[in-house]
């Protein structure tokens, strides 16, 4: 069979500068990085048994087991699909399902640990299954696509500015996965929205905060491979959150 699809992948995730702990979680693939990074190309076909993801997962600051949050998350999804659980065509209920099931098992895990503030994450990033390209989101961290040098924010933050939930945060996180939410996720068919060249964005907030979307699409534009370079802006900016970035670009054969 031959190859659909190129996918030039650059990977990192990074404590920063503020925090003695890194809750994010990336997952490649599969392949998990926390304080580590990962250059990877992958070649993609377009048939009903191929899949693959670029996911990050950012525990939630001020709350307990951020950390374990993170990666029972991404470590749950990847289970899924290797076994089975996520089929081509109900892929996005499958996924949505996932996700409450996560939710509710990582509540159930807090309520046992007497958690106070209980343990959950974000969820963002881009799944390739079957042919097809599904944007999902919970929470505040976010995916974008570069073209033409043009940045555009793909999921919508679902948060409430000016309400304070931590000691760490000015913004109120309406959705999340675990942290005493349902766990809902938004899942998007965005095949008809990527086209050959583009470069895809995931990341958690702790670029965001720290380096503005026109910074953001400057180094996108500026860079081949600019994963490093943002969160290298973000810890220069204070870094006052952990960082965790992926970018991708896509070329379609």
């Amino acid at each position: 069979m031959s190859t659909d699809m190129k996918l030039y992948i650059q990977a990192v995730s990074d404590v920063g500068v503020r925090r003695s702990n890194n809750e994010d979680m990336i997952s490649v693939g599969g392949i998990m990085l926390r304080d580590s990074s990962l250059d990877l190309p992958v070649e993609m076909e377009s048939s009903d048994e191929s899949y693959f993801y670029l996911l990050i997962s950012d525990g939630m600051g001020g709350h307990e087991d951020g950390e374990k949050a993170s990666g029972y998350l991404l470590e749950t999804i990847r289970e899924s699909f290797a076994s089975g659980r996520v089929r081509t065509e109900t892929a996005e209920e499958d996924l949505m399902d996932i996700v409450r099931d996560v939710s509710e098992s990582l509540n159930l895990q807090a309520a046992e640990a007497g958690q106070s503030k209980p343990m959950g994450c974000t969820l963002t990033g881009v799944i390739w299954t079957g042919g097809r390209t599904l944007l999902v989101n919970a929470g505040d961290s976010r995916t974008y696509r570069l073209r033409d040098g043009f940045l555009k924010q793909l999921t919508t933050d679902e948060t409430e500015s000016g309400i304070t939930y931590d000691e760490n945060a000015d913004k109120l996180l309406l959705n999340a996965i675990g942290g005493g939410s349902f766990g809902r996720l938004v899942v998007e068919d965005i095949s008809d929205r990527l086209m050959d060249g583009d470069m895809l964005l995931v990341c958690s907030d702790g670029l965001t905060d720290m380096v503005s979307d026109d910074d953001i699409e400057s180094i996108m534009s500026s860079e081949d491979y600019p994963a490093r370079k943002l969160m290298e802006a973000a810890n220069t900016n204070g870094g006052i959150d952990n960082i965790s970035v992926i970018t991708v670009v896509v070329e379609n054969k």
